[in-house]
């Protein structure tokens, strides 16, 4: 994955909060089953800049 700050390749990387990181999708009512994906991060050893990449991104 390319840097969008200084075009570096990127490197991936592991962000430890208790065994990785989850985001989860909003839901509109207490019945509706929220989704749910695994996160990737990916770090510039060039400038620092740090991304975030949804797994199942398709999902929402």
């Amino acid at each position: 994955m390319e840097c969008i700050k200084c075009k570096n390749e990127m490197t991936k990387a592991k962000l430890f909060m208790f065994g990785g990181i989850q985001i989860q999708s909003e839901t509109k009512s207490l019945f509706e089953t929220p989704e749910t994906s695994n996160v990737e991060v990916y770090v510039c050893s060039k400038c620092g800049y740090v991304e975030l990449k949804a797994t199942d991104y398709k999902k929402f």
